[in-house]
């Protein structure tokens, strides 16, 4: 090649690297646009209009086969639906994910919605479906998924439904222990939530509060007011069931302050990215 033609290609190749990305298809752009939309809608608290969004984003991913993107859908319009009351619906949409063995879902989303699914039947007050569920995540898990804490949290929730306290508080600590290892303060603050419950339910209410406490500390450094109004109640239930009336009520107004204060801030943290 001669010294003209070779600074000509290389001048090409340069021309080459410089040019922009080309654009994703429409479909795709349009698809990332709504998961957008959806997921600021849910933080800043408008659950049905970023639950109307979830919905258009499934459709489109249902329509180009993106499977991961089904699934990230699924999940959040799932969270939505049972932030609005929507319990029912929370659990049907999951069937896109839980119920197709043929669609190449990620094994993280699958995990991701079998543990979601566990938690709706507990809302369902369905914990023999929950505890199923859970058991699907946990051999997907093998107990060294990143996800391992919440299954544990969402286990020993079971174990609470089905009158298990001493495995509930089994699950509790294997949960914080995990989640401490892993500087995950979220799960670690739903595991002393559980760990509390468990105490209560054992009828060990100092131990439940003093559990219960730190929960609430954490918490309220996570600034997170659906998980203080849990804390908050269930400390009342601690303080009454140890025969402290006054601190009882006054954990009980705190809670009320809390509720009523929800109603104005209802942002959803928890929806999954894609």
């Amino acid at each position: 090649m001669t010294r003209p033609v070779l600074l000509a290609a290389l001048l090409a190749c340069a021309a080459c690297a410089a040019a922009p990305p080309p654009e994703p298809p429409a479909a795709q752009g349009r698809l990332a646009e709504t998961q957008a939309r959806a997921a600021s809608r849910a933080h800043a608290g408008d659950l049905a209009g970023a639950a109307l969004a979830y919905d258009e984003a499934l459709r489109i991913a249902v329509s180009l086969e993106d499977a991961d993107a089904i699934a990230v859908s699924a999940i959040n319009l799932s969270v939505l639906y049972q932030a609005l009351g929507r319990t029912a619906e929370a659990r049907s949409v999951l069937d896109v994910v839980v119920e197709d063995t043929r669609r190449p879902f990620p094994e993280t989303r699958r995990l991701q919605a079998e543990l979601r699914r566990a938690i709706v039947e507990l809302a369902l007050e369905r914990p023999a479906a929950a505890a199923e569920m859970a058991a699907r995540a946990a051999r997907r898990c093998a107990g060294r998924c990143e996800h391992a804490a919440t299954l544990l949290n969402v286990q020993a929730e079971i174990a609470l439904a089905q009158g298990a306290a001493g495995q509930a508080e089994a699950h509790a600590r294997a949960a914080l222990e995990r989640a401490r290892g892993r500087g995950d303060r979220v799960e670690a603050a739903n595991a002393l939530r559980a760990l509390g419950r468990a105490h209560l339910a054992a009828g060990a209410p100092t131990a439940a509060r003093a559990s219960l406490e730190q929960a609430l500390e954490m918490d309220r450094a996570l600034a997170d007011p659906r998980k203080i109004l849990a804390d908050l109640s269930e400390l009342a239930r601690a303080a009454a069931q140890a025969g402290d009336a006054e601190a009882g009520r006054a954990f009980a107004e705190r809670a009320a302050a809390v509720r009523r204060a929800i109603g104005e801030t209802r942002g959803v943290a928890e929806v999954a990215r894609p």
